[in-house]
């Protein structure tokens, strides 16, 4: 067996916590046994050589019932999905779903009949970045786009705007004659997003196209209680969107004077910060932030980038980009409990040998289906074993994810995979324990194919991981 006994019941006990049963698992007979506290059972047993490829059986019996006939699985992933079935609980409602995989050049795309832009308002090559500004309310997100957009290098810089209100103050406050400036005033953007946001970057790359606003990036910027998780699967998903437009990374800001009250009293407040790819502390001139400020943050996103700035005072070419940059180094240690959003917390996948791509393919597929929406956001540099001179980007805003992307070398502090996952609610040392499982039962699989002197089928490349 692949997997060892105890390794196998405490993944069971995990994956019990984080799906909120009460229960148990103890191994009796030859057969891990887990139990609910609804009287529901299942008995889980390893298979023999014989009948690979299968390597678990799972006998479940419901109160008062016969046994069912013993249901095969070929993986631990497969496994637990049975056991959810077996005690009674409803199958993941979002399954892994993979982006675009492909994005083509801007160019492929048909011009307006009114006829191509001039030669210094041509469209740039490739997808366009698209900057996601967030924040709770009054953080201080106008202000530093008003920054941003009069900065002359800046300049061509489109803007979306979402107001909660039907009176558009930010979009008044930055709007000065310009005709790239969009505002959404159909609620909360992270409610109204699907198709308004993606229609609204397609009539904006239109307009561009017929020489009428040129711009190089967009800026999107939330209203203060949105969610930004819906808005980057739209980005990330829409085939046509993602043709055009690329996500550039996610900028949160953090009041220093009010966010630690914010982010006590408000879960969209940790929303932001568990999502963001760089955190900045605004209003530092008003008021130092804290050290129980700056931990909790570091406990929400431990991964961060994290800056102060006064009044808005940030260089433009530090926001974008940041979404492609490699994790901040920061010592893992001890996990640090976050004292704001109940139950967020965030665990680190750095496992010592390469990762074969089909592990990952089945890592990312339980991430999705047994997490379900607990899981916030996955990011992290993975070194495939197939692969290994070329770090693999992978980023996952909930049960979606970006075909990875390969970097061209790794960054200063050499190769190694070094995956965050921020969570609710998720036992610490499930995703470790779940992943040296699924490698486990991949390396044994190859070494078994080899040893029977059967063809080893080339692993699912990771930019075409199964959905």
């Amino acid at each position: 067996m692949a997997v060892a006994p105890a390794a196998l019941r405490a993944i069971v006990l995990d994956t019990l916590a984080l799906w909120g049963v009460a229960g148990g698992a103890e191994w009796r007979d030859g057969a891990l046994v887990v139990t609910s506290a609804e009287g529901r059972s299942a008995r889980v047993l390893p298979a023999e050589a014989a009948d690979n490829p299968v390597r678990w059986f799972l006998e479940a019996a419901a109160p008062g019932g016969p046994a069912r006939p013993p249901r095969p699985n070929l993986s631990v992933v497969g496994l637990l999905a049975s056991l959810r079935r077996a005690l009674g609980l409803p199958q993941a409602r979002q399954p892994l779903r993979i982006g675009a995989a492909e994005r083509a050049d801007a160019t492929d795309h048909p011009q307006p009949q009114a006829g191509p832009p001039g030669p210094s308002d041509a469209p740039p090559a490739g997808a366009t970045p698209v900057l996601v500004v967030t924040g709770f309310l009054g953080s201080g997100k106008t202000t530093l786009v008003a920054r941003m957009i009069r900065d002359p290098a800046f300049a061509r810089t489109a803007v979306i705007v979402n107001e909660w209100g039907s009176v558009g103050i930010d979009h008044d406050l930055l709007a000065t004659g310009r005709d790239d400036l969009v505002r959404l005033s159909t609620g909360c953007l992270c409610c109204a997003v699907r198709g308004d946001l993606a229609q609204t970057l397609l009539r904006l790359d239109d307009r561009r196209r017929a020489g009428e606003a040129p711009f190089d990036r967009v800026v999107i910027e939330t209203s203060g209680l949105a969610d930004p998780a819906p808005v980057l699967q739209e980005l990330m998903t829409d085939p046509e969107v993602g043709a055009r437009f690329r996500l550039d990374g996610v900028v949160t800001l953090v009041d220093a004077l009010h966010g630690e009250a914010s982010l006590a009293a408000h879960v969209e407040a940790g929303q932001q910060v568990s999502l963001a790819d760089l955190l900045i502390l605004t209003k530092t001139d008003l008021a130092a932030p804290g050290a129980s400020l700056r931990a909790g943050l570091v406990a929400l996103n431990p991964h961060a980038g994290l800056i102060a700035v006064t009044r808005g005072a940030v260089s433009p070419a530090s926001l974008f980009g940041a979404g492609q940059r490699p994790l901040v180094p920061r010592p893992v240690g001890k996990r640090v409990a976050s004292q704001h959003t109940d139950g967020l917390g965030c665990a680190v996948l750095a496992p010592s040998a390469p990762v074969p791509a089909a592990a990952l393919a089945l890592l990312l597929r339980a991430l999705a289906e047994q997490a379900d929406g607990r899981l916030l956001r996955t990011k992290g540099l993975v070194q495939i074993a197939e692969r290994p001179a070329q770090p693999a980007l992978v980023q996952g805003v909930q049960h979606v994810f970006e075909p990875p992307e390969w970097l061209d070398s790794w960054p200063e502090g050499g190769a190694g995979t070094r995956l965050v996952l921020i969570a609710t609610g998720m036992p610490p040392r499930w995703p470790s324990r779940l992943y040296d499982a699924i490698a486990a039962e991949v390396r044994d699989e190859v070494a078994r194919r080899r040893a029977t002197d059967r063809a080893v089928p080339a692993p699912p490349s990771p930019a075409t991981l199964p959905a």
